[in-house]
């Protein structure tokens, strides 16, 4: 395996587009787009995405059982509205002081619909796309870097690895059918583990517990990115074409 010199962005300035549906996969997330902002001298920019549709559907049919011992329909449309302005409001401060604290030139929007379609969107060639996901348990463990076979391991994720003190392990996407390598050592110490199939490779992320993962290998040749953070459980980073 060798090692991937160079920008993450193609032509003019990176950009490091940060999405969630909510304040606390917002905050978790946001070190992570920041520091890679940094690195690639990129602009900040984040999308909070206002997952009505999905959201409504859930909780339409739910209901709950107030202190009174009453029973009472789910969410209304107003609460569901407010609690979005309350989280996107959040977001938006924690943006703005963090940003101008690291001297780092950012920006924030709203949208509605679905994250990852949003990212994608409002995406360019050369992009890094960081999807918000709040861990499950507090102390997680690897950074984890997704890979094609022959591909090398992106500077920006070691960088990343080493600011944030976890140790970063690949994950190398194998040909269907092919017999893979066994697991071993790259200098800089990454761990290398080979996935001959999609299950094998989701399987992996259900057993580490990583703290972000970095999908550098084209998604065309992956599950989806939604099965690979369910998987996961963490923030996930996608390096667009470019």
């Amino acid at each position: 395996m060798q090692r991937e010199t160079g920008r993450a962005g193609g032509a003019g300035r990176a950009r490091v587009i940060l999405g969630a549906s909510c304040y606390p996969d917002a905050e978790a997330a946001l070190v992570l787009a920041m520091e890679l902002a940094r690195q690639l001298g990129a602009e900040l920019q984040a999308v909070f995405v206002r997952e009505t549709a999905v959201l409504a559907a859930g909780y339409a049919h739910s209901r709950v059982v107030s202190y009174s011992g009453q029973r009472e329909t789910g969410l209304t449309g107003a609460a569901l509205a407010k609690a979005f302005q309350a989280d996107a409001r959040r977001f938006k401060g924690l943006l703005s002081a963090r940003a101008a604290a690291a001297a780092l030139q950012s920006s924030f929007r709203e949208a509605e619909g679905h994250v990852q379609e949003e990212l994608r969107r409002v995406s360019q060639a050369g992009d890094i796309l960081v999807l918000g996901f709040k861990p499950i348990l507090r102390s997680a463990g690897c950074i984890a870097v997704i890979l094609a076979e022959g591909q090398g391991v992106p500077d920006y994720a070691l960088r990343l690895a080493r600011k944030t003190g976890k140790p970063l392990v690949a994950l190398v996407a194998c040909a269907a059918g092919a017999e893979p390598p066994p697991a071993g050592q790259w200098e800089g110490g990454v761990e290398t583990r080979f996935c001959a199939l999609p299950e094998a490779l989701l399987r992996q992320l259900e057993q580490m517990n990583p703290a972000a993962v970095i999908v550098a290998a084209p998604l065309a040749d992956l599950p989806p990115a939604a099965r690979l953070q369910d998987a996961a459980r963490c923030p996930l980073i996608l390096q667009t074409g470019g």
